[in-house]
């Protein structure tokens, strides 16, 4: 959500169903990004219809997505459904075809790139604000640490 809110002004996440919306709005609200949501629309499509209706399914997303864009104001599309991986390069060359020039943006990949990024950068989360988790004993669990962790344990 805050690659999308970085990307335009306002982002709408296309989801599979409706049941999710008040999800994505809460999210929104406590990432901060509450006032920077356009809208939220659902496909109505199961999450493993996504899978055997590829076709359907981005015809859904690029119908969707347009209607956002006209209707809700959005400058961005979100996927809200890692099942929707792939479709995004077909659901931005419809909207522009449509003649709406803005990104969309499939998590998987967005989320891969970021990472490989900011390790490429030499940069990782707070130690101040995220401290590691002190060590601790596992009783009962030793068989599950590799050797060097064992010797740390006993």
């Amino acid at each position: 959500m805050h690659l999308a809110a970085s990307l335009g002004h306002r982002f709408s996440v296309v989801t599979a169903l409706g049941r999710g919306r008040v999800m994505f709005e809460a999210r929104a609200d406590r990432y901060g990004c509450g006032s920077r949501l356009a809208s939220v629309r659902a496909v109505e499509m199961g999450v493993m219809d996504l899978d055997t209706d590829r076709d359907g399914m981005t015809r859904a997303l690029a119908t969707a997505a347009a209607a956002a864009v006209r209707e809700d104001r959005a400058d961005v599309i979100l996927f809200g459904c890692t099942g929707m991986f792939g479709a995004a390069g077909q659901v931005r060359t419809q909207l522009l075809e449509d003649g709406h020039d803005v990104p969309v943006i499939d998590p998987v990949p967005a989320a891969v790139h970021i990472a490989a990024g900011m390790v490429a950068a030499g940069l990782s989360h707070s130690k101040t604000a995220y401290p590691p988790p002190q060590k601790k004993p596992l009783p009962g669990y030793e068989w599950v640490l590799v050797p060097a962790q064992r010797q740390e344990v006993a």
